[in-house]
């Protein structure tokens, strides 16, 4: 994505048309591929419903967010950079003061070197008082609290992503983000811009609201006000002196009729305002404070998934982020003593895959084997400790693989779970905790969907981080055999071999895969996967992932076992009907456990006209018969719970169902 457009929205019902229609127009006219983010900032009138038509008539391009409530413009803005993914972001207001026809002039001085461009108004539209008050704004942030911003900034700019990151970063809950954006750094400049008269309706920023807004910026860039308080309260003090030496002369020459009276109201009523002033300005401070070391969120969503258009609410894939600068360890820092410790932790699960598989009850053995496929991509380490003792943990690595395919950087939480019963409820908020530090390392380190996969049997695990925001997207079932059970089928289904080929009848065979078999292969892979009816993998019902890349996820990945098989790590058997190819399976062995060696099916796919016809029957066959020659301890596969036709298969085979998970997502 190159472009993201980030509009906040406050009662704007009679704009959003227009708005839509321009900036889109200004948009094409650019010719970059762009987003428009739109953030509904608790607006009391039809604004959302009117934003969820505009998202409904373009998908493509249009993504919308709701807060629960009122939450403030720079608080709004902030979400949408939060959301956006565009390598340049424009904030803009949403009244077509800030113009769409003027984009382009950002994005040209952008191009020149600069790091942030915002719209210096070359006539200001406002009225009279909104002009004044703005200007007195500018002037006090910059005279009292020293922020440094231009008094011809705004809001209306352009920055690129590494500013946009950066800005993210910042999360304290009085936020003015041109000063935010000053803070940073970077290389600033302007360009004139035209500004426009207000669309329609009213200004939101009443002139107390410009009031609450200075002063809790002013309190939150610098101590220079505190600073002012003091320096005040000495310059009043020397005045005292003053005042005290000129109240006794005038005493001494018998100028008051009546003792003290004087003297006591001036020095009562001026310190009284003094005190006053010093109190409230301490007490602005210390309100900041209280409502950082809240640890609130900076805003909530609505959940507006899957509601249509008017009258029907998407919950943006954030819902604040909570702290930053998350401290974790890569695994390979960790000392062995640390090791040891995370295997016993790791071992205390009672849910552990695999455990079925194996048929193992040493969970020691199998926390080992685990841990040693895990270490191989140095994982990120989160912890929570009571203690000495871990509380909870999760190992997050980044999927290299995925991120290119995709197209989008992604990671796996490799294990998450806490210590505890399988009731014990201080698990859920030990998990949260762990799972609050992966989406917010996730956010800081532009990780945009994160993969997670749970066993069903521990719903506290599952309860935990779908709390966080992780949402359910797959149901995944392991069924398979062991070697005796292995046995059993190939004798109740008798194979005839020949000339290579294992023939199941009627034109069916299957053989290993040629060369030649490859790109055929490959491209039944992707329409296999494309259709809808039998597949409902992860990748499809990831709304962040559109269809055709989640198609072409499968041939990829087809393409890396066919490569695999071409090194004899992997084995392909090819399904031919009536001598055209129409399927394949393809199995590799796992790593060793407990000295014997279990094969899997990484994946298969059946043309759609094949299907019927008994050709996935005839490949399970044969690579039950494969693991059988290899000696193999079993074999195993993994599919959808809605893949019912696999599960038949199976079972009506002689197979189990060994275990099943749930695959969460995080997207951000």
């Amino acid at each position: 994505m190159e472009l993201s457009i980030v509009i906040a929205v406050y009662n704007e019902e009679a704009v959003l048309a227009e708005l839509e229609r321009r900036l889109t127009a200004s948009l094409q006219k650019i010719g970059r591929s762009y987003e428009i983010v739109l953030i509904d900032d608790g607006s009391r009138d039809r604004s959302l419903e009117i934003l969820l038509s505009l998202r409904d008539s373009d998908p493509e391009h249009i993504r919308v967010l709701s807060f629960t409530r009122n939450f403030g413009h720079h608080i709004a803005l902030t979400a949408g950079l939060d959301e956006a993914q565009g390598d340049v972001i424009v904030m803009m207001d949403a009244d077509l003061q800030d113009q769409p026809e003027e984009i382009p002039k950002l994005l040209r001085k952008l191009d020149e070197g600069y790091d942030v461009v915002w719209g210096e108004r070359e006539t200001r539209q406002f009225k009279w008082y909104k002009n004044f008050t703005s200007w007195l704004f500018l002037w006090l942030m910059n005279s009292v609290a020293r922020s440094e911003v231009p008094l011809d900034s705004s809001i209306f700019r352009a920055m690129r992503r590494d500013v946009a990151d950066d800005l993210r970063r910042l999360r304290e809950k009085a936020r003015y983000l041109p000063g935010l954006v000053r803070w940073l750094g970077y290389k600033q400049t302007s360009v004139p811009v035209e500004h426009g008269k207000r669309f329609a309706g009213e200004t939101k920023y009443s002139f107390w609201r410009l009031i609450k807004l200075a002063l809790a910026t002013a309190t939150s860039f610098s101590a220079a006000p505190l600073q002012l308080a003091t320096v005040t309260g000495m310059g009043i003090a020397a005045l005292a002196v003053l005042a005290v030496i000129y109240v006794l002369i005038r005493k001494v020459l018998g100028a008051y009729s009546v003792p003290g009276y004087a003297s006591v109201m001036v020095a009562i009523f001026f310190f009284a305002a003094l005190q006053l002033i010093v109190i409230g300005l301490m007490g602005e401070y210390i309100s900041r404070i209280y409502r950082e070391v809240q640890g609130r969120p900076l805003y909530l969503l609505r959940d507006l998934a899957g509601v249509r258009g008017p009258g029907s609410g998407v919950r943006g894939p954030g819902s604040g982020v909570r702290g930053s600068a998350i401290r974790n360890r890569r695994l390979s820092e960790f000392s062995l003593e640390e090791r040891n410790g995370l295997l016993a932790a790791i071992a205390e699960d009672t849910h552990l895959p695999m455990v079925r598989v194996f048929g193992t009850h040493d969970r020691a053995a199998l926390a080992q084997y685990h841990f040693e496929a895990w270490a191989k991509s140095n994982p990120s380490v989160f912890l929570e400790k009571d203690g000495s003792r871990i509380a909870a943990m999760a190992l997050l690595t980044e999927l290299e693989w995925d991120t290119g395919i995709l197209g989008i950087p992604s990671a796996r939480v490799l294990y998450a779970n806490a210590s505890g019963g399988a009731v014990d409820a201080r698990r859920i908020t030990t998990l949260r905790n762990i799972t609050a530090k992966i989406t917010s390392f996730a956010r800081e380190c532009g990780i945009q969907l994160v993969d997670a996969r749970v066993s069903n049997e521990d719903l506290f695990v599952m309860r935990a981080l779908e709390a966080e925001g992780l949402h359910l997207v797959d149901m995944l079932v392991t069924l398979g055999a062991g070697r005796e059970k292995i046995g059993r089928v190939l004798q109740s289904n008798p194979i005839d071999r020949r000339e290579g080929c294992l023939d199941f009848g009627s034109g069916l065979t299957i053989r290993p895969m040629q060369n030649s078999d490859e790109a055929i292969l490959a491209e039944l892979s992707y329409d296999s996967y494309g259709d809808h009816t039998m597949i409902q993998d992860r990748f499809f019902l990831e709304p962040s992932i559109s269809p055709a890349t989640a198609q072409a996820v499968f041939r990829e990945w087809f393409l890396n076992l066919a490569h695999r098989h071409g090194q004899g790590g992997t084995t392909v058997l090819t399904a031919e009907l009536s001598g055209s190819v129409v399927g394949y399976i393809a199995i590799e062995p796992m790593a060793e456990f407990a000295g014997t060696v279990w094969w899997k099916d990484s994946l298969n796919a059946v043309a759609p006209e094949a299907r019927g016809r008994g050709v996935y029957r005839a490949l399970v066959l044969a690579a039950l018969d494969f693991a059988k020659s290899q000696d193999a301890a079993g074999l195993i596969t993994k599919t959808q719970s809605s893949t019912y036709r696999v599960i038949n298969t199976w079972l009506h085979l002689g197979g189990d169902v060994l275990e099943s998970a749930a695959t969460l997502h995080w997207t951000n």
